[in-house]
């Protein structure tokens, strides 16, 4: 099977679930997301993605019955009845109201979940990235479906031949398009601190927690385009790629300066993934 979904109670091929236009997902971006790997009826990091979808839920004041418990109990039957090896599973919640209104007030709320096959491989390929001004609001620390200056970047990444893009405010680095940056630096990891600029990545949180394991310094503080231009390594951490470098940034060569330190917590990333897999 290719694909499997969840919505309200029902299962089916992802291209057989429909949505009702009551879903405020569709007009108003009205909804939060998470997403993660798994395999089988495990799921990586599993607790922290739905701590995060819990806590983002609670921070748009969406009105839900779910439990952890639950949530997790139903993302692992979804992933089982998919009877995909290896996946990448998203899960929704959006409000409902019959009539558009701006206003949310009692509204319900509906639950979507996809999975998807997806093949994680341990490559040590750089990216390239181009830098875009960062023009989102002010909530980038919640993961909502409001992904509209991510999807223009990365389209006009991709349409020049770049794998990803990197959001700049003013002179300071934020964050990716869809993942989390980081410099290495003088043997220091560095990246943008958790406010409200950027999403408080799992992956970025997994990256703090090698770097302590491996005694490697990892700050949190701003940095500019000039200190990622120059910086030794460049990381890029997400859900679907963990954690890769870069190679050149707006056609400029970077990195290069301390490969073994970053190709050590690179694979560090994938060790973690394998011996998931094989439990």
């Amino acid at each position: 099977m290719n694909s499997y979904a969840y919505y309200n109670g029902k299962f089916g091929k992802k291209e057989e679930i429909l949505i009702p236009l009551s879903d405020r997902s569709v007009f108003f971006g009205d909804a939060i997301y998470d997403a993660a790997i798994g395999s089988y009826d495990r799921i990586l990091w599993e607790d922290e993605h739905i701590e995060r979808f819990l806590l983002n839920a609670k921070n748009l004041g969406i009105g839900h019955s779910l439990t952890k418990s639950f949530l997790s109990a139903l993302l692992r039957e979804v992933a089982v009845k998919s009877m995909i090896k290896s996946y990448f599973i998203y899960f929704q919640l959006s409000r409902d109201l019959i009539n558009r209104s701006h206003s949310a007030i009692n509204a319900g709320s509906n639950m979507l979940i996809t999975v998807d096959p997806i093949e994680i491989k341990k490559d040590f390929i750089p990216l390239k990235l181009m830098t875009v001004r960062d023009k989102r609001y002010d909530l980038c620390h919640i993961k909502t479906t409001n992904l509209l200056p991510a999807v223009l970047a990365s389209t006009k990444a991709e349409k020049l031949g770049f794998d990803e893009a990197i959001f700049v405010r003013g002179n300071t680095v934020t964050e990716c398009s869809k993942s989390n940056i980081a410099i290495i630096k003088q043997g220091r990891v560095i990246t943008h601190p958790k406010t409200n600029r950027i999403l408080p990545g799992i992956t970025r949180e997994h990256l703090h927690l090698i770097c302590k394991e491996l005694s490697i310094e990892f700050c949190e503080k701003k940095f500019t385009v000039s200190d990622m231009l120059s910086a030794d390594e460049i990381l890029v951490t997400s859900t679907s790629k963990l954690c890769k470098t870069a190679s050149f940034i707006n056609s400029q060569k970077v990195g290069g300066n301390n490969p073994d330190l970053a190709n050590l917590i690179c694979s560090r990333f994938f060790l973690e993934y394998s011996e998931f897999c094989q439990i």
